[in-house]
């Protein structure tokens, strides 16, 4: 990477940094506040908070911006133009927020080429402030962060969020049922985008799912790339942005040993 091109990452690390705390800023008050909460689709809800903080992270990003595309899971696809987009999602944890729940984050990043290249998770009510670039490290309120070093089943917690179809559910729940049987235990926060980065700070040692938008795992992803660990799918494929179910590990080997439990397993 060219010293142009790390200067230009940073400086919309930057942008984006500042967009995620102004939006944070709006929630933190808004926290165990009343309410207006609206269904979007089957198990799917937003409040008017998710709406506010979208707003205040898009017109942020417009105005340093203005040539890069903009992709946000409420407001959707904005412009088109440009060779970067944006993925927002303001509020990663809604149903957490409308229940008081703190367990809810704010993750942006910039995508170039098909690959994220800039990342941030905010935790707003816990400080967690975890950013990377690619080909820069990755970071937990500006401390370097390292994925854990743990390559066996048995030694791994794991940790899943629950997806909203009742087939993926059911298939989900054989997941970690094997999973179960062969980890040390499970861990579900209810934000994807916390979660997988909880894997990049080596707190949790994989993580996987089975229906995710590209929002929801764009900024946590390079996170996990930059941090040391490895990326693919639940089906044993590749890891791309547009994959349907990640799979993040800390290890190459514990991605191999949670696909060999699969294999093995009763059906």
């Amino acid at each position: 990477m060219s010293a142009a091109q790390n200067n230009a990452y940073r400086h919309w690390l930057t942008v984006a940094c500042e967009a995620a705390e102004a939006a944070a800023a709006l929630a933190r008050p808004r926290w165990r506040e009343r309410h207006t909460v609206r269904s979007k689709g089957y198990r799917d809800i937003v409040t008017e908070t998710d709406v506010a903080m979208e707003s205040v992270i898009i017109t942020r990003l417009r105005d340093a911006f203005p040539q890069h595309a903009i992709t946000s899971e409420e407001a959707g696809t904005l412009n088109t133009g440009g060779g970067v987009r944006w993925l927002i999602d303001p509020l990663d944890g809604t149903t957490n927020f409308s229940r008081d729940n703190p367990n809810y984050s704010i993750s942006i990043a910039a995508v170039e080429d098909g690959e994220p290249v800039v990342a941030v998770v905010l935790a707003p009510l816990t400080g967690q402030h975890f950013t990377a670039i690619r080909g820069g490290g990755a970071y937990l309120n500006a401390r370097p962060i390292h994925v854990s070093e743990t390559t066996r089943l048995d030694e791994a917690i794991f940790a899943v969020d629950s997806p909203r179809e009742p087939a993926l559910r059911q298939q989900m729940w054989e997941h970690i049922g094997v999973m179960l049987q062969h980890a040390r235990t499970m861990r579900a926060l209810g934000s994807a985008a916390l979660n997988i980065a909880y894997v990049a700070a080596g707190w949790v040692d994989l993580y996987f799912h089975l229906s995710l938008e590209p929002w929801d795992q764009a900024a946590a992803a390079l996170l996990v790339h930059e941090a040391g660990g490895a990326r693919a799918t639940v089906s044993g494929a590749p890891w791309t942005l547009q994959a349907r179910d990640p799979l993040m590990a800390a290890s190459a080997a514990l991605i191999a040993a949670y696909h060999e439990a699969m294999r093995e397993a009763p059906r």
